[in-house]
């Protein structure tokens, strides 16, 4: 047996091994229908809602089974992330900032929190006054 027959042979006993692994830890297992595709999801949410805010006609059954199927997602950990993708990055110093709550979107926010102001500046001082010889106090001397 030469040493790529070797090397092939412990390749598939490793990956017989990671397959028994990830069947056993449930990784490997069953996914809710709609798994993979919580984008398209998302997508045809979107559009059923933009249709509806439009004033066109949307379906309502499909609104109702896709926001089932979301649902389910949800319920069973399958979104990972509900970041907007489409959004405009945070204007500088507003990184923290939370969001007005829903209904809210035409208030004005609170103000800022104030900046510590900077130390007042410290009474002027008085310089030295200037050496002898400048002056030409020891000039008699």
């Amino acid at each position: 047996m030469g040493f790529l027959d070797k090397a092939k042979a412990a390749a598939s006993d490793l990956a017989a091994k990671a397959d028994s692994a990830l069947n056993s830890s449930g990784a490997g297992g069953p996914k809710p229908p709609g798994a993979g595709d919580v984008d398209k999801y998302f997508r045809d949410l979107g559009v059923l809602t933009y249709l509806e805010a439009s004033g066109r006609a949307a379906d309502a059954a499909e609104r109702d089974r896709v926001m089932g199927v979301l649902r389910d997602l949800d319920a069973g950990a399958a979104i990972r992330s509900f970041a907007l993708h489409t959004a405009p990055p945070p204007a500088p110093g507003m990184a923290g900032a939370v969001p007005p709550p829903p209904g809210m979107a035409g208030a004005t926010p609170p103000p800022a929190p104030a900046e510590a102001a900077p130390p007042a500046p410290a009474a002027p001082v008085t310089p030295p006054p200037p050496p002898s010889w400048m002056t030409g106090a020891d000039a008699g001397a």
